[in-house]
């Protein structure tokens, strides 16, 4: 049911990207204009599609949910992180390689897919797995690029996008709503993290020749692991586990985790590499033959997942 609206997600997405490049290629759009796109899209947009992704009615089922949703994503990081330190040590993976592996584009992806196959309502059970994307990704995800020098306490509460989760958790339980012209504000920004990350990462394409796309070959082991090693390892710790049996509804809740964790690489790395210049260009390689290979995959793991799980 999923693969093939995901296939067409993928596909529009895909369409922004390479209208960037086109509009690199032309000279209207230079490459360091990804740059600010970049902060506006990690300091801005980011933000607002975490705390959007609060703005529900907290029930005892939805509670239940998130509760599973947020183990999950604990879980499959904790995996992730394993394996790409394993890849650290036994094959000297770069920052950018083990930041790939990790890091998932589940916010950027998921959430429309989700909503256009299940339904809006389902979107609050990608939240869990973003809200802990979110908090690895700007404490322990910063720390890889930008070394332990530049972190603090006071630097992680203050981000933008940790302060969103915060702000996120209080209105969700206080129950508290917005008012009707801030509510549209924070829904359509949100509305605007898929494309304007496919244009990020358009503008790097544009800015790169074929060669430097495929011309490493290296990155044929990142898209094993990101895309099977790891999303093979997710798939088997909820099948073995069948955590879906034991709550309600919870095959469409754990696929909805288990899709987030299945996910190409993060986008997010294309720009945390921009900002730190960790070698722009190959995450962006990364982030596009993972998202190619994904129309495969993803419908590969989820048959798998529905046949055992």
């Amino acid at each position: 049911m999923i693969a093939i609206p995901l296939i067409q997600k993928i596909a529009e997405l895909f369409i922004i990207l390479f209208v960037a490049a086109g509009l690199v290629k032309a000279g209207i759009l230079k490459a360091e204009d990804s740059k600010v796109l970049s902060r506006v899209s990690l300091y801005f947009i980011t933000p607002c599609v975490i705390f959007n992704s609060f703005r529900k009615e907290l029930t005892p089922e939805v509670e239940q949910g998130l509760l599973v949703t947020l183990v999950l994503a604990v879980v499959f990081h904790v995996i992730y992180i394993v394996i790409a330190e394993v890849m650290r040590r036994a094959w000297k993976a770069t920052v950018v390689e083990r930041a790939s592996m990790i890091f998932t584009n589940a916010g950027n992806l998921i959430i429309p897919i989700v909503a256009y196959v299940l339904g809006e309502e389902w979107v609050i059970y990608v939240s869990g797995y973003v809200v802990i994307f979110n908090i690895l990704c700007w404490t322990y995800g910063v720390r890889m690029f930008a070394g332990s020098s530049a972190m603090s306490f006071r630097k992680i509460i203050l981000n933008p996008n940790i302060l969103a989760v915060l702000a996120g958790i209080v209105f969700l339980v206080a129950g508290i709503p917005l008012p009707g012209p801030l509510s549209i504000v924070f829904e359509d920004v949100s509305g605007m993290i898929g494309p304007l990350s496919m244009m990020i990462t358009g503008i790097i394409v544009g800015s790169m020749s074929f060669k430097d796309i495929t011309g490493n070959r290296r990155v044929l082991v990142v898209i094993l692991f990101r895309m099977i090693v790891c999303s093979g390892a997710a798939v088997a710790f909820v099948v073995l586990t069948g955590i879906s049996r034991r709550i309600g509804s919870g095959h469409q809740i754990v696929m909805i985790s288990l899709l987030s964790a299945i996910a190409p690489s993060a986008s997010n790395i294309n720009q945390l590499a921009i900002l730190y210049n960790k070698d722009a260009k190959y995450a962006t390689a990364i982030n596009v033959l993972t998202t190619l290979c994904c129309i495969a995959t993803m419908p590969l793991w989820v048959m798998v997942y529905e046949a055992l799980g």
